[in-house]
């Protein structure tokens, strides 16, 4: 429990710092707290994924709680932006995509919340299609249904399962569309990524997978 203490601390600590009301046109100060968003959303990330090879599970308990504890406090301040000034104007490229990560970590009612404007923005050429895809795809699994754009996975132990993909056969056309690799390289990252084996059974139907995902909980 003791070693708890910091890390509860820090959390507490968190509220104020991310509560903070943001002039909407004061670019500089979004840029640095867009910064501090990425770096803890990436880091905790990194985290985990260095921690994967230790096959520790009380550890990758551990680092899950940080992560999720992080991943509220920063669509905290996500949310409370979007909500007092729309999606903030002249970002670049980095700092989208971050707003987009926040999104896309966060739970289903938050997600359902935001997508119309970032597909909207993703319209306007702002938010890269990349990310479009990856947020449009993890709705569908959240819905219970088959994934557009073959992004989203399932991690059981030492496997990763590919989520049901509608429409395999244009699958491709439709990833190149959105920017993103075909599927055979995706599925060979995900491999040098997690260091683990990669399933993709084209078969796999949403039930299966959705006992899968409750064998994992």
């Amino acid at each position: 429990m003791k070693t708890l203490i910091p890390f509860l601390l820090l959390f507490l600590s968190f509220p104020t710092l991310y509560a903070q009301d943001l002039t909407c046109n004061d670019r500089k100060a979004i840029s640095e707290k867009l910064k501090m968003i990425r770096e803890a959303d990436q880091g905790i990330r990194s985290r985990i994924i260095k921690e994967m090879a230790t096959k520790d599970p009380e550890a990758m308990k551990k680092i899950a709680l940080e992560m999720k504890a992080s991943d509220k406090q920063n669509q905290l301040l996500i949310g409370s932006l979007l909500d007092q000034c729309g999606w903030p104007k002249g970002l670049d490229e980095i700092e989208n995509n971050t707003i987009f990560l926040v999104i896309d970590h966060a739970d289903t009612a938050f997600i359902a919340k935001y997508f119309p404007i970032l597909k909207l923005q993703s319209n306007k050429g702002i938010v890269a299609k990349r990310d479009l895809a990856t947020l449009q795809d993890r709705m569908q699994l959240r819905s219970g249904k088959k994934q557009s754009y073959g992004t989203q996975t399932l991690k059981t132990g030492n496997m990763v399962t590919i989520w049901p993909i509608d429409d395999v056969q244009n699958l491709d056309q439709r990833r190149k569309e959105m920017g993103l690799l075909p599927m055979n390289e995706y599925i060979n990252l995900l491999k040098k990524t997690y260091q683990s084996e990669v399933i993709w059974d084209k078969d796999l139907s949403i039930e299966a997978a959705q006992e899968k995902m409750r064998k994992k909980n």
